[in-house]
């Protein structure tokens, strides 16, 4: 008889079955009895996954080859423990091997010795919603013993929102469903977790006695792919803030991390600037340090990631001023570029020691996180410079080029806002008397002095709510808010008179004078700004015609 008659001939005797699972979670072989005990012939479950069984130890198994799938296990390395439950076997290629055998007949005892050597939590919750079985990994990741789990509800581990999260999933699972989930509960000890949880019937016959509760902690791996989120977010989206972006970034990083404080610091000179800080160690934006104090400095002579999980004993670091004065124990960090320049440096700590070194991935990650933080600043300082062009060219086009006063279009403005408000004001219409003549003697060099000269002169006169605007030529108007007819008319009769006083100093050091002709008039409420303007240009004109350099109303 060849080996693999009389092995096929003993596992039939022995009613028992072995499932391989690959560590991408698929049936990749199966041997023995499979028929009797899962229903299935060998070869239908190869290429399924593992879930689709109902088997409670077929379940675990699930949970065990997930575990180790993300666990930071060698090459290699294996480990076996079997019952007269079944067993589970660790391959040297990363597979897991589940035996089955028929002698399992519901016993807790059985289970709970099975259970105890893996390393997932599972718990056996009966119709009251109480503990009849928590394994060791489950009592101590809730740091309570298992004798004193046992008969407890479930209510007490878990804080109210969450049971109630919970509870209609029991009522599920105690109906005869298959219940898969992943959620984030809370401790009664205040600690919050993302779990993915799987609850199994219990049945025997067509009654559910309870169910059992194959539970693992994904924290990391939410945070991770909470991370990776933000990350893509700095990276494409544009209608979220910078500011709000790179604060996603920190607190999900340092989940990711296990790590206490998340900064972002602007480096001038020898100052170490903190722009961003996710932190409980009192450390907030604004706060200013020596940059040789510092573990960056340490860092940004090296260019690249710099990365310790015991500083004090690291002689890069144990020496140096940074540990003696911060004591911080893990670090990792990057520089940030800007524009081809540092700008500054992402960095994650902790006073105490990580329990294991950084992973490969995870000094990728904070590549990652630190391209994404300076997509960020770029994008915002690219934002900035728009809208500084944006804002210098809506100046420009709101004043006159010559003079640097307001236009027309700054003034219809202005005054319609006046308007709305409701506000009383009233307005000048100032003209230059001759001004021709004074471009066809002297030139329009000239000219433009004499204008820019005036809009000087006039301004020197007004208060600091009133506006002066060139809207043309020779002419201005002079915006007066909360002044009366008679009170415009002598304003502007002062400035007449300043202005005939004065004189010009041209190129040739000769002196040029000239005189203005003004028109004033009052807003009349709930007219448009087109009344006002029209009534003050006929005061000019009349001025204009009186003789010149005079004030006039209408």
């Amino acid at each position: 008889m060849s080996q693999t008659d009389w092995w096929k001939e003993v596992l039939e005797l022995s009613h028992s079955a072995y499932l391989r699972i690959s560590p991408d979670q698929y049936i990749c072989d199966a041997v023995g009895d499979t028929q009797a005990l899962l229903g299935y012939e060998p070869n239908e479950l190869i290429g399924l996954t593992p879930e689709v069984l109902k088997d409670i130890r077929a379940q675990l198994g699930v949970a065990v080859s997930e575990n180790l799938a993300k666990s930071e296990a060698q090459p290699g390395q294996t480990w076996g423990y079997e019952d007269s439950a079944g067993g589970y076997y660790c391959l040297s290629d990363g597979s897991v091997v589940i035996k089955l055998t028929a002698s399992l007949q519901i016993d807790h005892g059985i289970v709970g010795r099975l259970v105890d050597q893996l390393p997932v939590m599972v718990a056996y919750i009966d119709r009251e919603g109480c503990f009849r079985l928590n394994n060791q990994v489950y009592a101590d990741f809730f740091g309570i013993r298992q004798e004193e789990l046992y008969g407890q509800p479930v209510s007490s581990v878990l804080d109210a929102e969450s049971y109630a999260k919970v509870s209609p999933r029991f009522q599920r699972a105690l109906s005869g469903q298959e219940v898969n989930y992943e959620d984030q509960l809370s401790l009664q000890d205040g600690r919050t977790f993302y779990f993915k949880v799987k609850y199994v019937p219990d049945l025997v016959g067509h009654a559910v006695l309870g169910f059992y509760a194959i539970i693992q902690d994904v924290s990391e791996e939410r945070a991770m792919i909470n991370l990776l989120r933000d990350i893509h977010s700095g990276v494409n989206r544009t209608d979220i803030s910078t500011s709000e972006i790179i604060d996603r970034l920190l607190h999900d990083a340092l989940s990711t991390l296990s790590l206490d404080i998340g900064l972002v610091s602007r480096i001038i000179d020898d100052k170490y600037i903190i722009k961003w800080a996710a932190s409980d160690a009192g450390i907030k934006p604004g706060d200013t340090f020596a940059l040789g104090n510092t573990y960056c400095r340490l860092m940004l002579d090296t260019q690249d990631i710099l990365h310790t999980i015991r500083a004090g004993q690291d002689d890069r670091i144990s020496g140096h001023p940074c540990y003696q004065k911060l004591g911080l124990e893990t670090y990792i960090g990057t520089p940030l570029h800007v524009d081809g320049e540092v700008w500054g440096t992402l960095n994650f700590s902790s006073a105490t020691p990580r329990r294991r070194h950084f992973t490969d991935v995870e000094i990728e990650l904070v590549r990652l996180v630190a391209d994404a933080v300076e997509r960020s600043i770029a994008y915002e300082h690219e934002v900035e410079q728009v809208r500084q062009e944006r804002d210098m060219m809506a100046e420009r086009a709101a004043h006159d080029h010559l003079t640097g006063l307001p236009n027309r279009s700054y003034l219809d403005q202005h005054v319609a806002a006046l308007i709305s408000r409701g506000e009383p004001f009233s307005i000048a219409v100032v003209d230059i008397d001759h001004f021709k003549q004074v471009n066809d003697t002297h030139g329009h060099d000239v000219g433009d002095t004499t204008i820019q000269w005036l809009g000087n002169r006039i301004s020197e006169c007004l208060r600091g709510n009133d506006i002066l605007a060139r809207v043309g030529g020779e002419e201005f108007v002079i915006v007066m808010p909360q002044t009366s007819l008679l009170a415009a008319e002598k304003v502007t009769e002062r400035i007449r008179n300043y202005i005939k006083i004065g004189t010009i100093a041209l190129l040739d050091d000769s002196e040029l004078s000239i005189t203005i002709s003004v028109g004033v008039s009052e807003h009349v409420e709930g007219a448009p700004f087109a009344d006002v303007l029209k009534r003050a240009d006929t005061a000019l004109y009349a001025a204009k015609h009186a003789g010149r350099d005079r004030v006039r109303t209408g």
